[in-house]
C-alpha cells in the first residue's frame, strides 16, 4: 500500500504544477497569501460537498475519484487551516467510518513554488505512512523524517 500511494502521489505532482504557479505569480506580484490541501482517502470523497463549501475565488482539482487538490486564494494561514477545519468537519458527520487524509501549507511559509508543493505532497505521504487521518497535518510536523 505504501508503494502505491507514493507513486500514485507522484503520478498527481506534475497535474498541480501549472495551477500552483498562477497563484505562486499572485503571491509574488501581488503579496497575496494563499493555501493549498491535498485531500485523499481509501473512498470516494464527495466532491459536491467540498464544492458547495469552498468560495468561488478557491480552486477545486480532482486528480482522482478519492484525491482532490484545493487552492484557497488570499487567505493567511489561519484563514486556510479553519477552511479546511471547516472541510475535515463536514466530511466527518456525513462519512463518519471513512478515513480522510489532508496535508496543508501556506505561502506564509515559502518562497518558491516548488518547495511548497514538495512539502505538500511530503505531508500527505507522510499522514498516509502515518495513519493520521482525519487530522491535518501541515508545516509543524519535522518532515526530516519522513
Amino acid at each position: 500500500m505504501k508503494t502505491q500511494t507514493l507513486n500514485f502521489l507522484s503520478l498527481e505532482y506534475a497535474r498541480t504544477a501549472k495551477l500552483s504557479e498562477k497563484y505562486f505569480y499572485k503571491f509574488n506580484r501581488y503579496n497575496t497569501n494563499f493555501s493549498t490541501v491535498l485531500l485523499y482517502s481509501n473512498t470516494v470523497i464527495d466532491e459536491a460537498l467540498i464544492k458547495m463549501h469552498i468560495r468561488q475565488s478557491d480552486k477545486l482539482v480532482k486528480l482522482q475519484d478519492n484525491f482532490f487538490y484545493i487552492v484557497f486564494d488570499m487567505t493567511s494561514q489561519e484563514k486556510g487551516l479553519k477552511a479546511v477545519e471547516n472541510l475535515l468537519s463536514l466530511h466527518e458527520s456525513k462519512y463518519f467510518s471513512h478515513k480522510l487524509y489532508i496535508s496543508f501549507v501556506n505561502t506564509e511559509d515559502y518562497t518558491d513554488v516548488e518547495t511548497m508543493k514538495s512539502h505538500l505532497f511530503s505531508l500527505l505521504n507522510y499522514a498516509i505512512k502515518e495513519n493520521n487521518y482525519n487530522q491535518i497535518t501541515d508545516g509543524f510536523y519535522e518532515l526530516e523524517h519522513i
